[in-house]
Protein backbone atom coordinates (compact mmCIF):
# COMPACT_ATOMS: atom_id res chain seq x y z
CA UNK A 1 0.00 0.00 0.00
CA UNK A 2 1.21 3.49 -0.68
CA UNK A 3 0.98 6.72 1.67
CA UNK A 4 -1.18 9.15 0.74
CA UNK A 5 0.01 12.43 -1.36
CA UNK A 6 -0.88 16.04 -1.69
CA UNK A 7 -2.67 15.04 -5.10
CA UNK A 8 -5.05 12.21 -3.66
CA UNK A 9 -6.55 15.50 -1.73
CA UNK A 10 -8.98 17.68 -3.18
CA UNK A 11 -10.72 20.95 -1.15
CA UNK A 12 -14.47 20.82 0.08
CA UNK A 13 -15.91 22.12 -2.89
CA UNK A 14 -14.51 19.62 -5.34
CA UNK A 15 -15.46 16.97 -2.37
CA UNK A 16 -19.13 17.67 -2.89
CA UNK A 17 -18.97 16.75 -6.60
CA UNK A 18 -17.61 13.45 -5.61
CA UNK A 19 -19.52 12.30 -2.70
CA UNK A 20 -22.07 10.10 -4.88
CA UNK A 21 -19.38 8.28 -6.12
CA UNK A 22 -16.62 7.75 -2.59
CA UNK A 23 -21.00 6.23 -1.55
CA UNK A 24 -20.60 3.82 -4.11
CA UNK A 25 -17.40 2.69 -4.19
CA UNK A 26 -16.80 1.80 -0.10
CA UNK A 27 -19.24 -0.32 1.29
CA UNK A 28 -18.07 -3.09 -1.45
CA UNK A 29 -14.10 -1.88 -0.34
CA UNK A 30 -15.37 -2.34 3.52
CA UNK A 31 -17.29 -5.35 3.72
CA UNK A 32 -14.54 -7.48 3.30
CA UNK A 33 -11.80 -5.88 5.31
CA UNK A 34 -14.53 -5.90 8.35
CA UNK A 35 -14.03 -8.86 10.91
CA UNK A 36 -15.21 -10.55 13.58
CA UNK A 37 -13.76 -12.29 16.46
CA UNK A 38 -16.84 -13.76 18.00
CA UNK A 39 -19.29 -11.47 18.68
CA UNK A 40 -16.47 -9.39 21.33
CA UNK A 41 -14.19 -7.79 18.99
CA UNK A 42 -14.58 -6.49 15.31
CA UNK A 43 -11.47 -5.50 13.03
CA UNK A 44 -11.72 -3.24 10.95
CA UNK A 45 -8.85 -3.55 8.26
CA UNK A 46 -7.96 -0.58 6.17
CA UNK A 47 -6.31 0.64 2.89
CA UNK A 48 -5.05 3.44 0.77
CA UNK A 49 -8.54 3.85 -0.52
CA UNK A 50 -10.58 3.95 2.44
CA UNK A 51 -7.69 6.05 4.37
CA UNK A 52 -8.53 8.22 1.06
CA UNK A 53 -12.51 8.51 1.12
CA UNK A 54 -11.93 9.07 4.77
CA UNK A 55 -9.98 11.89 4.35
CA UNK A 56 -12.00 13.22 1.66
CA UNK A 57 -15.47 12.94 4.21
CA UNK A 58 -13.61 14.69 7.10
CA UNK A 59 -12.56 18.13 3.95
CA UNK A 60 -15.88 18.14 3.18
CA UNK A 61 -17.77 18.01 6.27
CA UNK A 62 -15.45 20.49 7.86
CA UNK A 63 -15.26 22.37 4.80
CA UNK A 64 -11.56 22.73 4.58
CA UNK A 65 -9.92 24.61 1.32
CA UNK A 66 -6.44 26.17 2.82
CA UNK A 67 -3.45 24.27 1.93
CA UNK A 68 -2.69 23.98 5.32
CA UNK A 69 -5.57 22.21 6.26
CA UNK A 70 -5.14 19.78 3.33
CA UNK A 71 -1.51 18.58 4.13
CA UNK A 72 -2.72 18.55 8.03
CA UNK A 73 -5.70 16.02 6.83
CA UNK A 74 -2.74 13.67 5.06
CA UNK A 75 -0.40 13.99 8.07
CA UNK A 76 -3.20 12.74 10.42
CA UNK A 77 -4.43 9.56 8.35
CA UNK A 78 -1.22 8.42 6.73
CA UNK A 79 -0.03 6.64 9.94
CA UNK A 80 -3.15 4.37 9.58
CA UNK A 81 -1.63 2.99 6.32
CA UNK A 82 0.08 0.11 6.26
CA UNK A 83 3.50 0.01 5.00
CA UNK A 84 4.82 -2.75 2.50
CA UNK A 85 4.42 -6.22 3.50
CA UNK A 86 2.22 -5.05 6.71
CA UNK A 87 -1.79 -5.13 7.23
CA UNK A 88 -3.01 -2.52 9.94
CA UNK A 89 -6.51 -2.26 11.27
CA UNK A 90 -8.71 -0.69 13.98
CA UNK A 91 -10.00 -3.22 16.57
CA UNK A 92 -13.26 -2.40 18.46
CA UNK A 93 -14.45 -3.93 21.63
CA UNK A 94 -18.14 -4.19 21.18
CA UNK A 95 -18.66 -4.42 24.53
CA UNK A 96 -16.74 -1.90 26.13
CA UNK A 97 -18.26 -1.04 28.88
CA UNK A 98 -15.84 -1.57 31.45
CA UNK A 99 -12.44 -1.02 29.33
CA UNK A 100 -13.79 2.57 28.79
CA UNK A 101 -11.98 3.26 32.21
CA UNK A 102 -8.73 4.81 32.87
CA UNK A 103 -7.96 1.88 34.67
CA UNK A 104 -8.57 -0.69 32.00
CA UNK A 105 -6.14 0.86 29.87
CA UNK A 106 -3.51 -2.04 30.80
CA UNK A 107 -5.68 -4.55 30.17
CA UNK A 108 -6.83 -3.31 26.93
CA UNK A 109 -2.80 -3.66 25.94
CA UNK A 110 -2.61 -7.47 27.33
CA UNK A 111 -5.51 -8.13 25.04
CA UNK A 112 -4.20 -6.07 22.02
CA UNK A 113 -1.12 -8.27 22.49
CA UNK A 114 -2.88 -11.25 22.68
CA UNK A 115 -4.13 -11.05 18.97
CA UNK A 116 -2.88 -12.54 16.01
CA UNK A 117 -3.17 -13.77 12.45
CA UNK A 118 -2.40 -17.21 11.13
CA UNK A 119 -0.46 -16.53 7.51
CA UNK A 120 -0.87 -18.66 4.57
CA UNK A 121 2.99 -20.09 5.22
CA UNK A 122 1.18 -21.24 8.84
CA UNK A 123 3.27 -18.28 10.17
CA UNK A 124 1.59 -16.58 13.26
CA UNK A 125 2.14 -13.29 13.65
CA UNK A 126 0.81 -11.30 16.87
CA UNK A 127 -0.28 -7.98 16.39
CA UNK A 128 1.68 -4.44 17.44
CA UNK A 129 0.38 -1.46 18.69
CA UNK A 130 1.69 1.65 16.89
CA UNK A 131 1.18 4.91 19.23
CA UNK A 132 -1.59 6.35 16.60
CA UNK A 133 -4.32 8.19 17.59
CA UNK A 134 -7.70 7.97 16.33
CA UNK A 135 -10.24 10.73 15.89
CA UNK A 136 -13.32 11.10 17.58
CA UNK A 137 -12.92 7.29 19.10
CA UNK A 138 -12.65 6.58 23.07
CA UNK A 139 -9.32 5.42 22.98
CA UNK A 140 -9.58 2.41 24.93
CA UNK A 141 -13.19 1.51 22.70
CA UNK A 142 -10.27 1.81 19.33
CA UNK A 143 -6.83 0.96 18.69
CA UNK A 144 -4.87 0.40 15.33
CA UNK A 145 -3.22 -2.78 15.28
CA UNK A 146 -0.51 -3.68 13.08
CA UNK A 147 0.82 -6.98 11.75
CA UNK A 148 4.08 -7.82 9.87
CA UNK A 149 2.92 -10.47 7.31
CA UNK A 150 6.14 -9.56 4.61
CA UNK A 151 4.54 -12.14 1.68
CA UNK A 152 1.63 -14.06 3.17
CA UNK A 153 -1.96 -12.88 3.07
CA UNK A 154 -3.88 -13.90 6.41
CA UNK A 155 -6.06 -17.15 6.86
CA UNK A 156 -7.24 -16.96 10.05
CA UNK A 157 -7.49 -14.58 13.25
CA UNK A 158 -7.48 -15.16 16.63
CA UNK A 159 -6.23 -14.31 20.26
CA UNK A 160 -4.92 -16.06 23.14
CA UNK A 161 -6.19 -14.09 25.75
CA UNK A 162 -5.95 -16.44 29.05
CA UNK A 163 -7.73 -13.94 31.38
CA UNK A 164 -11.21 -13.70 29.95
CA UNK A 165 -12.71 -17.11 27.52
CA UNK A 166 -14.89 -14.67 25.81
CA UNK A 167 -11.71 -13.37 23.82
CA UNK A 168 -9.72 -16.91 23.78
CA UNK A 169 -10.98 -17.95 20.31
CA UNK A 170 -9.78 -18.40 16.57
CA UNK A 171 -11.95 -18.37 13.54
CA UNK A 172 -10.73 -18.79 9.65
CA UNK A 173 -11.48 -15.75 7.61
CA UNK A 174 -13.78 -16.24 4.41
CA UNK A 175 -12.27 -16.23 1.04
CA UNK A 176 -13.43 -12.84 0.59
CA UNK A 177 -11.37 -11.56 3.48
CA UNK A 178 -8.86 -13.63 2.56
CA UNK A 179 -8.57 -11.99 -1.06
CA UNK A 180 -9.18 -8.98 -0.19
CA UNK A 181 -6.29 -8.71 2.37
CA UNK A 182 -3.98 -10.32 -0.68
CA UNK A 183 -4.41 -7.54 -2.81
CA UNK A 184 -3.81 -4.90 0.34
CA UNK A 185 -0.14 -6.82 0.98
CA UNK A 186 -0.05 -6.44 -3.59
CA UNK A 187 0.57 -10.57 -3.41
CA UNK A 188 -0.32 -13.14 -6.03
CA UNK A 189 -0.53 -16.53 -5.10
CA UNK A 190 -2.60 -20.02 -5.36
CA UNK A 191 -5.93 -20.39 -4.55
CA UNK A 192 -7.25 -19.35 -1.34
CA UNK A 193 -8.82 -21.82 1.17
CA UNK A 194 -12.50 -22.53 2.00
CA UNK A 195 -14.70 -19.51 3.75
CA UNK A 196 -16.10 -19.58 6.78
CA UNK A 197 -19.45 -17.51 6.51
CA UNK A 198 -18.94 -13.60 6.72
CA UNK A 199 -21.16 -11.46 9.15
CA UNK A 200 -22.26 -7.63 9.40
CA UNK A 201 -22.96 -5.08 11.75
CA UNK A 202 -22.93 -1.18 11.17
CA UNK A 203 -21.28 0.14 14.21
CA UNK A 204 -20.08 3.91 14.22
CA UNK A 205 -21.31 4.43 10.96
CA UNK A 206 -19.04 1.98 9.51
CA UNK A 207 -20.54 0.53 5.97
Amino acid sequence: MRKLQRFDVMDYVQCEEKRAELARALPKLKRPRRIFLGDKLLFLFENTEIIKAHVLECIGQEKLFSERDLLRQIEVFNPLIADSGELRCTMVILNNIDWEREERVQLWQDLASHIYLILSDGRKVFAEVPQIPVANRHPCSMRVLKFVCDHHYPVKIGSNYSADCEYNREEELSKAQQKALQEDLNIMEGPLSAASSEREINIYGVE
